[in-house]
This record gives structure tokens, sequence and C-alpha cells, in this order.
């Protein structure tokens, strides 16, 4: 069952790992950083803590936590290139143009591709998000003292008006257990496309994950839960 002081927590630390990840991309591309370096960074909790632990008061306001996170932040930054992001070192060059408004050389120039790129979702990080949702569907009704039988969870699972509040919580439950270092892989990217893209495939313009939203979504859940365990599942 998630907690709302914990999941409250989680979700500003995420807000400052994005933040960190633009500046890091930045970085990455002024050559400031090397990409041997930010691998290193981004992939061992010891040695991403050792890093923003050195260079704490030269991160961004919007990248910097609480002195008394850092240790929970270094292991969520930790997982990024696990679960959302891998690093290309050489990235190369692409033809750009503003707005795609037009392409020939008058109007258009190269600029490099970015060294982060969002992961490719597989077909058994897609099966690991179920999983998942799942098994956060079974924790939540045991929390709440609800008896549900496996037709009613695949019930749930199947209900589109469930998709989002179930993918939502479960990602927030990921989140948690990234800030210990547990990453679940590019299952968390399925998670997060569920209800912060569109139906279109493309990112929902100006979504920011809330706390309130996931509790909200928690109540509904646990009252779907309660409904089905009394044999009602309108």
């Amino acid at each position: 069952m998630l907690i709302r002081d914990k999941v409250e927590n989680a979700v500003r630390l995420q807000a400052c790992g994005y933040q960190l990840l633009k500046w890091l991309e930045k970085a990455l591309s002024d050559g400031f950083i090397t990409p041997e370096a930010a691998g290193m960074y981004a992939t061992s909790e010891d040695a991403a803590y050792s890093w923003l632990d050195k260079h704490y008061l030269n991160l961004p306001d919007s990248a910097r936590p609480e002195r008394s996170d850092l240790r929970a932040f270094s292991n969520l930054f930790s997982t990024y290139l696990d679960c959302t992001f891998d690093l290309e070192a050489k990235p190369g060059k692409r033809l750009y143009s503003p707005n795609a408004h037009c392409f020939c050389p008058i109007c258009s120039w190269m600029v490099q591709k970015p060294h982060l790129r969002p992961k490719q979702v597989s077909a058994n990080a897609r099966k690991v998000a179920e999983r998942m949702k799942r098994t956060f569907l079974v924790r939540l009704a045991e929390a709440r003292g609800i008896s549900v039988s496996d037709e009613m969870l695949h019930d749930m699972l199947q209900d589109p008006n469930l998709r989002e509040p179930v993918s939502l919580c479960t990602y927030a439950a990921d989140l948690l257990q990234r800030l210990e270092g547990r990453a679940a892989g590019a299952a968390s990217l399925v998670l997060w496309r569920t209800f912060a893209w569109t139906s279109q495939g493309s990112s929902k313009k100006g979504f920011v994950l809330n706390t309130d939203e996931i509790m909200i979504a928690q109540d509904v859940l646990t009252e779907r839960l309660s409904k089905a365990e009394a044999g009602d599942s309108r």
C-alpha cells in the first residue's frame, strides 16, 4: 500500500532526477562530462553518491535534493540507465529545422543527437510490467484486508477504465523501490507511458507526476477491490 508521505518524497526526488538528467545531457553535449564518466555515475549507486556529494552545491537548484535525501536520490539516479535511457557515447548528428518548417540548406542545419535516448520497450518489458501491476493489486488487497480471486484481478487488469490508475500506482510503488536502488528495467518505462503518454503514442503536454493523483488512483483501486470482494463488479 502506498503511504502519502513516502510517495510525496519519491515524486519530489523523481522531479529532481529528471532535471539532473537534462543537466547531464547538456554537460555531455558541451564535453564537460565524458560518456564514460556519465555511465559510471548513472549505473553505480556508490559512484553516483560520491559524485553528487562532491558537487552538491554546484547542482542546479531544480536538480538538488535535500542533503538528507542524497543517498536515496543517488540510488534513484543510478537506475535511470537501467529503466529509462540508453547512453550513446557517439550519438552522431541529425538535420534540424525549427518546428520542422523547412529542411532546405538555408532553413536547417546539423545538430548533435542527444547522448541519452529513451529505451526501446521489448515484449518482455511489457510482460514484466503486467506482473508488477498484478503484484501491486494483490499487495493493496492484502493491506486492506480484502480477499480477491485470480479472476477478479484479471478483470481489473483488463478494465480500460482502470488502466491508468493501476499503472500510476504501480509506477509509484516501483519508484519507491528505485529509491532503494532496486530497478525493474524498462518495465518502469512501460508503466510511465501508460499514464504519461497519449493513446496516439506521444508525451502528454505539460504532464507532471502528482502525489494527489497517485493517492486518488489508489482509492479508486481500493474501492474496486472492495466491490469485487462483495461480488459487485460495477
